[in-house]
């Protein structure tokens, strides 16, 4: 395919809208949809009816609904420190979680149903829709089996929902009776907080006969470790250094004499190698720097001082230099005076400098006499750590257990000011005063329908489209054939006859035919072939229909061109252009007419045409390749192209044959009508045949019905409005 080829079908691609990327292709969706209307169009109103038909059959269901707060004060047996009553956000859900369970639990369906009186009432049944048991295994009785029943009624059509971050509680009961939805829902909510008061009163009666045991066993407990602790301590003579209150494990305060004093001294010891360091770091710099760069030096004001009378005195002298001698008694003096000056300067820079080293060897004693005192507390420590760590046990014994004592006997307090009023934290907010729809959903249940029809729809549909083995675009020409595409000629319902078309410049069919005349300019280096054939898989594909406006346009820009059919099973050329026949021809390969004799030159043709001629009975023998290749190569100095159209190639050995001769061969390919695999066994046969296949036409494209719109018909549209304004 040649450059020119290859743009065009890229430009087919994009005009139709096709995605070559990842995205999904709309157009293509559409165009799918399109031409598989009536079965998107049955399956949907299948679907529509069945959702209408089964929403009526359906059974009303409706929905009441009562909600509970519910709020987490619950007695614990060992209050947190803050308080009875407070807990945590996690302690609150799993707290609401447990109410929920509870709501859904079998237990509670029992309770409603003898709440109800359910078991002795058969109107239950009847407005459940629900047959009751009749018959039932041996050893079970017919009571307990149809209370089973009616629990797991229950179970099945309660529902319990709690909105985000709040602690109502929606207690929701489904039934096909609204008045039992109500009188059930409600039901539900009163049970909860009966169920809620009793285990409340039971929790405060077992708390205080169990707080009362604990609380004697913690006393003495208690007295019994302090007593030992105590004595343990006076027997190794630990002395306590703290202010006498009793420390957690946790605090940092020394409890003994020699730990205090060690701790005292490795802190003063940190500090004093501190300051060490830094005394010796100032002593290496001032050591390895000169001694009038030290900053010390510079910033001291008495060399300061001394430095601004040296540079009065200097500039004294330079005064005095402009008006006397060198030898001059007053230069003399000044300079003597600045030689002091030096002279103190220095002295001062050196005591300084020799301050710096002082100062590090006094932090050096100060440091080694601290290190000599924390060896010496370091030593007594290690000595007392041994009994210590039996005092620290003992001590954490004694703080763990007045602890416990004292969170027992602060609960025991509580329960026995709250002691024989139990209070409930559960509330009714909403009752369940009626009950609402929900089944069937006429709207839900039609979407559902629809969203199953469209479903069936499409996968029938792609099937369909999966399983259509015709060709209709012209990328899938190119892309099931193999072959460039040269043009797509649009399907149209002509006013007048062919030649009528071709003669207006600006037709439709006009601008088509000349686009592929242009292609067949490019198709080869050195322009259009001089013989070329025009056939197709199979008859009625519009081969003839090419043959005749590839000519006529070729003619049109000043061409010399010879029309030959050479279809010689169902000649038609001379009745497409108003023509009679002559020897045509089968005259001249069988050379029983001149050429000159066979070629029809009318006025109404800007071409010359020779027509088949007489149907022989062996066409096949007539068309052997030598006998074309020698009525060419005489006839050809005359025309600048020849056009030949040819017969169908699927069952015939003619156009394979005649195509040996020709330089150039185009398969015509109708598009919705051509079977892939016909064009596909067509092209093989030409290609065995040695055929050069430049390339196909895609004739009679209609975008509209393949669901593509105007998307293919822009050009041609053009040609309408131009031809409108002319």
């Amino acid at each position: 395919m040649t450059e020119n080829t290859a743009a065009s079908s890229e430009l087919y691609n994009n005009a139709a809208g096709y995605d070559t990327g990842m995205g999904i292709n709309l157009l293509e969706i559409r165009a799918i949809i399109h031409r598989q209307r009536y079965i998107v169009i049955a399956c949907l109103a299948l679907a529509f009816l069945i959702g209408v038909i089964s929403t009526f059959l359906m059974t009303p269901i409706y929905t009441a609904v009562s909600k509970v707060q519910v709020e987490n004060d619950l007695n614990s047996v060992i209050a947190d420190k803050g308080g009875a009553g407070r807990a945590s956000h996690a302690d609150n859900v799993r707290f609401l979680n447990g109410k929920i369970e509870s709501l859904k639990s079998r237990k509670m369906a029992s309770r409603v149903a003898d709440h109800l009186k359910l078991p002795a009432n058969s109107a239950f049944f009847d407005a459940m829709n629900v047959e009751p048991v009749t018959e039932v295994a041996a050893g079970t009785s017919l009571q307990r089996a149809r209370r089973a029943q009616i629990v797991d009624i229950l179970s099945e059509n309660i529902e319990v929902k709690t909105p985000l971050g709040s602690n109502v509680v929606s207690v929701e009961f489904s039934s096909p009776s609204k008045k039992m939805a109500m009188v059930v829902a409600n039901a539900y909510a009163e049970n909860l907080i009966l169920a809620n008061i009793d285990q409340r009163y039971e929790n405060t009666s077992y708390a205080r006969k169990f707080l009362e045991q604990e609380i004697e066993q913690a006393k003495k407990r208690l007295e019994l470790s302090e007593r030992e602790s105590i004595n343990y301590a006076r027997d190794s003579r630990i002395i306590d250094a703290s202010d006498g209150v009793s420390t957690s494990a946790k605090e940092s305060t020394p409890k003994s004499i020699t730990t205090a004093n060690l701790v005292r001294s490795n802190n003063d010891l940190s500090v004093a190698r501190t300051e060490r360091i830094k005394a010796a770091e100032r002593w290496e710099q001032a050591r390895r720097t000169p001694l009038m760069q030290l900053p010390e030096v510079a910033s001291n004001l008495s060399i300061q001082n001394l430095q601004a009378q040296k540079l009065t005195k200097k500039t004294e002298l330079r005064d005095l230099a402009a008006r006397y001698k060198s030898g001059h008694p007053a230069m003399q003096s000044i300079r003597s005076d600045v030689s002091s000056i030096d002279s103190e300067i220095a002295k001062i820079a050196r005591d300084v400098r020799g301050g710096i080293e002082n100062e590090y060897r006094v932090a050096a004693r100060q440091e080694q006499s601290l290190a000599r005192a924390v060896d010496k507390f370091k030593s007594e420590t290690l000595s007392e750590q041994n009994k210590r760590v039996e005092l620290n046990l003992l001590g954490r014994e004694v703080d763990t257990n007045r602890t416990q004592y004292q969170a027992l006997l602060e609960r025991y307090k509580i329960l026995s000011t709250t002691a024989g009023v139990v209070t409930n934290n559960i509330e009714i907010i909403d009752k369940a005063e009626f009950a609402k729809q929900v089944s069937p959903r006429f709207l839900f249940n039609l979407a559902i329908a629809l969203f199953c029809g469209a479903a069936i729809a499409g996968l029938v549909s792609l099937y369909r489209e999966m399983s259509n083995d015709r060709i209709s675009m012209p990328d899938e020409l190119t892309q099931k054939l193999g072959l460039p595409l040269l043009g797509v000629t649009p399907w149209t319902d002509m006013d007048g006859t062919l030649m009528d078309e071709l003669h207006d410049r600006k037709s439709i069919l006009s601008e088509a035919y000349a686009a592929i005349r242009s292609a067949l300019d490019f198709s080869t280096r050195n322009g259009a072939p001089k013989t070329m054939l025009f056939t197709s898989a199979q008859p009625s594909e519009g081969k003839t229909t090419s043959a005749i406006a590839v000519a006529e346009s070729f003619a049109q820009i000043g061409k010399r061109v010879l029309l030959i059919d050479a279809d010689f099973r169902n000649p038609s050329l001379h009745r497409y252009l108003g023509t009679k026949s002559n020897a045509g021809f089968v005259g001249v390969l069988t050379k029983t007419a001149k050429v000159e004799d066979a070629i029809i030159r009318d006025k109404g043709m800007s071409f010359d045409l020779m027509p088949a001629g007489p149907i022989p009975k062996n066409p096949a023998e007539i068309l052997v390749s030598a006998a074309v290749v020698e009525f060419l190569s005489k006839v050809g100095k005359n025309y600048d192209h020849i056009i030949i159209d040819g017969p169908p190639v699927m069952g015939l050995a003619d156009s394979p044959q005649i195509s040996r001769a020709i330089d150039g061969t185009i398969l015509i390919v109708q598009s919705n009508g051509a079977m892939r695999s016909q064009s596909q066994s067509a092209t093989r046969r030409l290609q065995q045949a040695d055929a050069n296949i430049i390339g196909a036409v895609l004739t009679q494209f209609n975008s509209g019905t393949l669901g593509y719109g105007e998307y293919y018909g822009y050009s041609y549209n053009y040609a309408n409005v131009g031809k409108e304004q002319a």
